[in-house]
């Protein structure tokens, strides 16, 4: 298959763009795409889906390359807005942690894309795009060794630091997530049952890491400060 170029891309986001306005079909502007530069239908219509996932912040799980990133994100940002180019970097870091957690692999270009374009954007990032970066972080943690995190967290500054968005989150050490949920090995360690479920991304034990003491009351973001937990332990921990 002829590689992809940047003129490829360029046609791709302007077609995909219309293809979500509505103002073509999706079938009928890939074969035009295809005829006008030559990018396979295949190719062509992976790009309208990525960028309907990206604009929906949800996790695209086809591949797509840093050159098509770098030229989508900051043209859903002038196209679509602020609120838009905030779900396509949320989904952006779900497909990082998709792809990391399923082949073990290091999208080391995608997340250099993804943070240059984060670091660029007006005013503080959303909630949403705090969250899946954190998610994506964590992944990458995770393949690391339990030397290799512990090593960082006699470095890491207990102390969290915090973010203003509509709301105030604290940006967590993914370490300490990582290093808590090896150490439960698949069980919750408040009823010391296995994990309820596993996660549909990696098969991975679906455990929910709480800290002890809240960071909103001091807390240090410390494994010895957090537990892993089931959903239901966790609740409780909140709730009960």
């Amino acid at each position: 298959m002829p590689s992809i170029t940047l003129s490829h891309i360029k046609a791709a986001f302007a077609a995909a763009s219309d293809v979500f306005d509505g103002k073509i079909a999706s079938g009928v502007a890939a074969q035009k795409l295809h005829e006008d530069t030559g990018l396979n239908t295949s190719s062509a219509r992976d790009f309208f889906a990525q960028y309907r996932r990206m604009l929906e912040g949800a996790v695209f799980k086809r591949s797509l390359s840093a050159e098509a990133l770098e030229y989508f994100l900051p043209n859903l940002l002038t196209t679509k807005g602020q609120v838009a180019a905030h779900s396509a970097l949320s989904a952006t870091w779900k497909h990082i942690a998709y792809y990391e957690a399923l082949d073990g692999t290091n999208l080391h270009k995608l997340r250099s894309v993804a943070s240059a374009f984060q670091a660029s954007l007006p005013g503080s990032p959303s909630e949403q795009v705090i969250e899946s970066s954190l998610a994506a972080a964590v992944v990458k943690s995770q393949r690391d060794s339990t030397a290799e995190r512990q090593a960082r967290l006699e470095q890491a500054n207990p102390v969290p630091t915090t973010q203003v968005i509509t709301t105030t989150v604290f940006r967590r050490n993914p370490d300490v997530i990582a290093e808590v949920l090896a150490r439960a090995k698949g069980s919750c360690e408040g009823c010391l049952k296995p994990a309820p479920f596993t996660r549909r991304t990696d098969k991975s034990p679906f455990l929910e890491v709480h800290h002890r003491k809240q960071l909103a009351d001091g807390g240090h973001d410390t494994v010895a400060n957090a537990v892993a937990l089931c959903p239901n332990c966790h609740r409780e921990k909140h709730h009960g």
